[in-house]
């Protein structure tokens, strides 16, 4: 379940201002003939629909849409009544639209989504309760922690606990790093076109949520930063606050969603790729994305040095694409 938003997010897609997906091969780092080699391959999609592709499409893509619809009207809808909307939705006799519905509020930023996730945790159906677990990783309140905590010792299904066990590391990780406030220490940029602001990382790596973070995070941020064009917005801040933000400095908004596939060590090589889905924000409908993959030859499994390289070199390029192109998601 933690892979239903990128699944969705690889169907077909319909008109776009931005010109079709871009693939680049051959790239090599600099440097004599010791060096590794790697190889890029970069994607980058805009989109204004999304159109069935397979049975998965098929299936969630209307139930999806279907949940997201009624708040895309505008940003007239208050979030409080999003997240009612959605907590409503967790009632359907459908495991389809409970299961889209945990992941929608997954992805809300409120606070008050913690306890409608918490009671879909007790859904009697598994697939609901493990996509509750998703999205209370990536909604990233400690709030969530005691009845995560609760429901993993009475849990019996190995899918869900482990969904429970990687949301608990990831909230308390988060939850210790505050301490420091460095995330929200964000520089002003009074030339500023786009305020943005980033998801927490879905991890697939393997590694545990804080290294992966630490990587990728710090690299999409200086970029962005160095872009010139960008303000970074407070990790923590309600959709209220943003809105106030944007409008007070006349900004575009995004919502950055980042996620890192597992680590490809096939053939020798070590293949890394970061996906950065692209949306409004506050309002967060889907505009698009930007993938990059990178491949490093010559690599023994389990090399963490050559994994945060790439980590860094990928999530990096992926996000300074974005941010010369940022205009043609608008």
């Amino acid at each position: 379940m933690r892979d239903i938003f990128w699944m969705l997010m690889r169907v077909r897609v319909g008109s776009a201002r931005l010109p079709k997906s871009t693939e680049s091969d051959g790239s090599a780092m600099a440097g004599g003939s010791a060096d590794p080699v790697f190889y890029s391959s970069t994607s980058t999609r805009a989109i204004r629909g999304i159109r069935g592709s397979g049975r998965l499409a098929a299936m969630l893509v209307p139930v999806w849409l279907g949940l997201c619809s009624p708040l895309g009207v505008g940003v007239a809808h208050a979030d409080v009544d999003r997240v009612k909307f959605l907590a409503e939705r967790l009632q359907s006799d459908d495991p389809r639209v409970r299961t889209s519905a945990t992941l929608a509020l997954g992805s809300s930023n409120e606070e008050a989504a913690v306890e409608p996730l918490c009671r879909a945790l007790r859904d009697p159906a598994e697939v609901v309760r493990q996509a509750s677990a998703v999205a209370m990783k990536r909604l990233g309140r400690p709030g969530a922690l005691p009845c995560l905590r609760e429901r993993l010792a009475a849990e019996v299904r190995d899918g869900v606990k482990v969904a429970m066990e990687r949301a608990i590391e990831s909230i308390s990780a988060t939850a210790r790093s505050d301490g420091s406030d460095a995330d929200d220490r964000v520089k002003e940029n009074p030339n500023a076109k786009y305020y943005i602001a980033l998801s927490t990382i879905a991890n697939s790596t393997g590694r545990t949520q804080s290294e992966v973070e630490s990587v990728v995070v710090r690299a999409i941020r200086s970029k962005l930063e160095a872009s010139g064009t960008a303000q970074l917005a407070p990790s923590k801040e309600s959709a209220d606050s943003a809105r106030e933000s944007i409008k007070k400095r006349k900004l575009s908004g995004f919502y950055l969603a980042i996620a890192v596939d597992k680590f490809d060590y096939s053939g020798g090589n070590l293949r890394v790729k970061v996906k950065i889905g692209v949306f409004t924000y506050p309002g967060k409908s889907l505009l698009g994305n930007v993938d990059k993959t990178l491949t490093k030859e010559g690599v023994s499994s389990g090399d963490k040095t050559s994994e945060d390289q790439m980590l860094d070199l990928a999530a990096g390029l992926a996000s300074e694409q974005f941010a010369q192109s940022a205009s043609a998601f608008l």
